[in-house]
């Protein structure tokens, strides 16, 4: 790691010089990336990744980890499948499988043959370990009190579901597996720290803050697969020491980086890399209305921001032609984009106005907590510029990976969270994830609008996927203003052009790729 610290001198001067009733597997999402002229696949090289994720939650334990971290996992952990941008579920561990809606039934017939890391064989009673303690950690709700998880045989599993919801088959098929004899012999603590599963790399070691090395695993089930010797994540958060890492050569080399900065992607573009860009959703305000005694419960304090903020602004001074305005959660063209609400643009004499009537016509202080990696800082220096136009003094806290998610997770008073919101292909999820009340894990601090865990209920149990629930869901959050967002951004994956098939894109979230197919081209 001390080696890239050093190249922070080096890029100065770079810088100046530079669901239905039976739903059984569909064929792959077309197209691998970046892959035009560059021949057959080659063995050999050793991949590393500079990453934003931090590895601030335990990457080893699945039921502990449900954010961004998540991308550190794919070197290792499998699921039973794997959701594609249209939330089409394509077989992995599982190779088929079958929802019986009258029954209450999802069965998946698994794959025969597959070892997991430790030399344990993979099977049914892997899959049921690991979703019962999905649902003893209250992530996973709806599963039937009695015999909820049956094991037909060593290679079939059947889920018994209260009532169907349109989300359970992706959610259980997506659920990463782990060796449950490494679990129970070594403990939580350790498996934590050492994901052991069934994935095409096995891991090596974690300096947490700093890097995660796997290597390859040659006992993986696909065969001849996989192309590249290992994978190293490496967690830089300096953007100059990322760029002269991507930049080196030799041994120095970086091969991908991991960037939500549009005018990253904008340089390297232009220098001839390969830009691989998702479009993954907004980067919006989380106010702790849920403090009475906080200002921003007052619902037209939370409108006056609102429309205090000029996102076209913010765009234009920071989105490199890649940013575009958002005035809701979902993405413009999703199911959800609730497109019969008014995009209540920039309005400073609005704002002003909503403030008196709010009874704040002075002003108040504040802080807006940062999201590292995901959020951009100037982005938010300019925000806190036009928040003072209305006399709110925004104080910007800039936490590490751990603070940032102890704020997320447990709270916080007085302040908003500049958050990156996850659009993901199952608008339910999207929204299950982030904003259910029941069981609350995420933004606790936030007070959900009125009906919202009703209107959710509602929403998962119709057959398929209704838009006009999803869209119900978008305008309840946009009439209370419970969120506030700023900008759409695309999550991109920068590559050296000798990069191959890294998969990111096709996938239903960025968090998604596919390291068993990745290869280099070898000197």
């Amino acid at each position: 790691m001390v080696a890239y610290r050093r190249l922070a001198l080096l890029a100065v001067l770079l810088l100046v010089l530079l669901a239905a009733t039976s739903c059984g597997p569909k064929d792959g999402p077309g197209g691998n990336n970046n892959t035009a002229g560059s021949g057959e696949p080659q063995y050999g090289g050793f991949l590393k990744i500079i990453e934003n994720a931090e590895g601030a939650q335990p990457i080893g334990v699945p039921w502990e980890v449900d954010t961004i971290d998540s991308k550190l996992q794919h070197p290792a952990l499998e699921s039973m499948a794997r959701e594609d941008a249209n939330g089409e579920l394509h077989p992995v561990l599982a190779t088929d499988w079958d929802v019986d809606t009258e029954a209450n039934t999802m069965t998946f017939y698994l794959r025969k043959g597959v070892k997991f890391h430790d030399g344990t064989d993979f099977n049914a009673h892997a899959v049921a370990f690991v979703v019962q303690h999905q649902v003893d950690s209250g992530r996973l709700v709806g599963l039937r009190q009695d015999n909820p998880i049956e094991i037909v045989d060593d290679y079939t599993i059947r889920f018994h579901i209260e009532e169907y919801r349109n989300n359970h088959l992706n959610n259980i098929a997506s659920y990463k597996i782990i060796s449950p004899t490494a679990f129970e012999k070594n403990g939580i603590e350790w498996a934590r720290a050492n994901p052991v599963g069934t994935g095409p790399f096995k891991f090596v070691s974690m300096a947490r803050g700093e890097s995660i090395k796997f290597e390859k695993f040659d006992d993986h089930w696909r065969e001849g697969k996989p192309y590249v010797d290992g994978v190293e994540f490496l967690l830089i958060r300096d953007e100059i020491t990322q760029q002269a890492a991507m930049r080196a050569t030799g041994d120095e080399q970086v091969h991908v980086l991991s960037s939500f900065s549009a005018e990253h992607a904008s340089q390297f573009e232009a220098e001839g890399y390969t830009v691989l860009k998702q479009a993954v959703g907004p980067i919006s305000l989380i106010p702790d209305s849920k403090n009475a005694h906080s200002p921003l419960s007052n619902q037209k304090v939370r409108e006056a921001i609102w429309y205090a903020i000029d996102r076209e602004g913010v765009c234009a001074a920071r989105g490199f032609g890649l940013w575009t305005p958002a005035y809701q959660m979902p993405n413009v063209d999703g199911l959800s984009y609730a497109d019969d609400v008014p995009a209540r643009k920039f309005d400073l004499d609005k704002a002003k106005q909503l403030m008196i009537e709010a009874g704040y016509p002075d002003g108040f202080n504040t802080k807006i907590i940062v999201m590292p990696g995901l959020v951009d800082r100037d982005a938010m220096v300019a925000v806190q510029s036009m928040l003072a136009k209305i006399g709110i003094n925004v104080e910007l806290e800039f936490p590490d990976s751990g603070g940032y998610a102890n704020y997320r997770f447990n709270g916080w008073e007085n302040g908003m969270l500049a958050q990156h919101t996850r659009a993901l292909a199952l608008f339910n999820n999207t929204y299950q994830i982030y904003f259910r009340q029941d069981t609350a894990v995420h933004f606790v601090s936030m007070e959900r609008p009125k009906g919202f865990q009703e209107m959710l209920e509602e929403s998962v149990k119709t057959p398929y996927q209704d838009p006009e629930k999803g869209k119900a869901m978008t305008r309840a959050l946009l009439n209370e203003f419970s969120i506030i967002p700023i900008y759409y951004v695309y999550e991109t994956y920068i590559t050296q052009p000798f990069v191959h098939d890294f998969g990111f894109g096709t996938w239903a979230s960025g968090v998604i790729w596919t390291p068993e197919n990745v290869w280099m081209e070898q000197k």
